[in-house]
């Protein structure tokens, strides 16, 4: 199977290219030089069996200072074009699986979060319309949703003792690894036969105490 992935150079994204290449799948993971997601999205190859939308931009913001369009692009739209491009080829193959990259700030609110948690919400509501339109052909999209992860990320938004607050608010006590959240994310296309349409929380257990 040959599985096309967003954002596979650090983090959560490296950790998902390494899980599905230990497992002998093609992975094709194009740089963002390869692939400008915040550009028309155009795919030279569009014949996958799974599809991994985990790129994302996380600028904070507050609301009075949103004043483009870039995350939505990135962290929505060009996902959408992305799964545009690569259904047919599903469809033919009666066979998918699409897993969309979402975060617990599709749920939660913080400041200076709105334009990552709107594009995320949609990224989401891309997850349940193919679902709707698609599950008959053998497609099975889901969004996994991680909490604090210690990615570059995470780190770059959030000081040292904010890291601190985080791991103490995390009932299980620490940051996820991205291992954690490939090993799910592998679970959700590999293996998974019949879950669909679902947001899928990988955090530690901070929604539930937030």
């Amino acid at each position: 199977m040959r599985v096309f992935l967003t954002g596979g150079s650090r983090g959560i994204g490296l950790a998902i290219k390494n899980t599905f290449e230990k497992n002998n799948y093609i992975v094709f993971s194009p740089t963002r030089k390869e692939l400008d997601l915040s550009e028309e999205i155009r795919l030279l190859d569009n014949k996958f069996d799974i599809v991994i939308n985990n790129a994302g931009i996380n600028p904070l913001k507050s609301v009075l200072d949103i004043d483009d369009e870039e995350v939505m692009r990135v962290n929505y739209l060009s996902p959408l074009k992305i799964v545009q491009q690569c259904l047919p080829h599903m469809v033919s193959n009666n066979y998918g699986r699409i897993v969309n990259i979402g975060s617990i700030w599709i749920d939660l609110a913080k400041p200076e979060r709105l334009a990552y948690s709107a594009s995320k919400s949609a990224l989401h509501s891309l997850t349940k319309y193919i679902t709707a339109e698609y599950a008959k052909f053998g497609i099975l999209a889901n969004t996994i949703s991680p909490g604090f992860i210690a990615t570059e990320l995470t780190y770059k938004n959030n000081n040292e003792q904010d890291i601190q607050n985080i791991v103490n608010s995390v009932p299980v006590g620490r940051l996820g690894n991205p291992e954690e959240v490939a090993k799910l994310v592998y679970q959700m296309t590999v293996e998974n036969t019949f879950i669909s349409g679902q947001n899928i929380t990988i955090d530690g257990g901070f929604t539930c105490v937030a």
